[in-house]
């Protein structure tokens, strides 16, 4: 039977598959990880979501951070199939991305995150998505072949904030406002 702990951590290291080499639980590469993970994490409160298109979205995303996360931990250099299939799939957020804002309205302000469970939930998202996006862009310095997991994650928070937007409209709830009282 599989057991979930190897003891192999224990002393503060641990293996990336392809490395033979032992790494600090404290390297950034595992500080990515974890973040992709959580992140995942995040949207999964939005498979209880009362819409099925948010539900479906958030299902869709938490498949792309494993594959992303898969390919953080490869180490490997990247093929040029596998950033090509990545420049799609930041098109089709962005298709995304349009059709929740084509049923939202325009905003001249900033506002402040809340409304109904499920926007809450996509806010709790979009900045665990803008962290993990500041981590990436530190991990792939000498990377240049994956700055395509830049580019998602910058669409994604895009995405998490529309979607944050529209379910609380669609739900009934008003944007936010926030005012300057400075």
């Amino acid at each position: 039977m599989f057991k979930v702990y190897t003891k192999q951590g224990d002393n503060g290291f641990t293996l990336l598959p392809k490395i033979s080499k032992k790494i600090s639980k404290s390297d950034l590469v595992f500080e990515v990880l974890g973040t992709f993970d959580e992140l995942g994490v995040c949207l999964g409160f939005l498979h209880t979501a009362r819409l099925n298109d948010v539900k479906k979205v958030s299902i869709e995303v938490q498949k792309d951070l494993l594959s992303l996360g898969s390919l953080i931990i490869s180490q490997g250099k990247i093929s040029d199939a596998t950033r090509k299939n990545w420049e799609k799939r930041v098109k089709e957020l962005e298709e995304v991305i349009d059709y929740f804002q084509a049923k939202t309205d325009s905003i001249q302000s900033f506002i402040l995150p809340g409304g109904c469970r499920e926007s809450a939930f996509l806010h709790l998202s979009r900045v665990t998505c803008r962290r993990l996006e500041r981590l990436v862009v530190r991990y792939i310095k000498k990377k240049k072949d994956m700055v395509f997991v830049v580019k998602y994650l910058n669409r994604l928070s895009d995405l998490l904030f529309v979607m944050a937007r529209y379910v609380n409209k669609k739900l009934g709830f008003k944007d936010l406002i926030w005012e300057n009282k400075a």
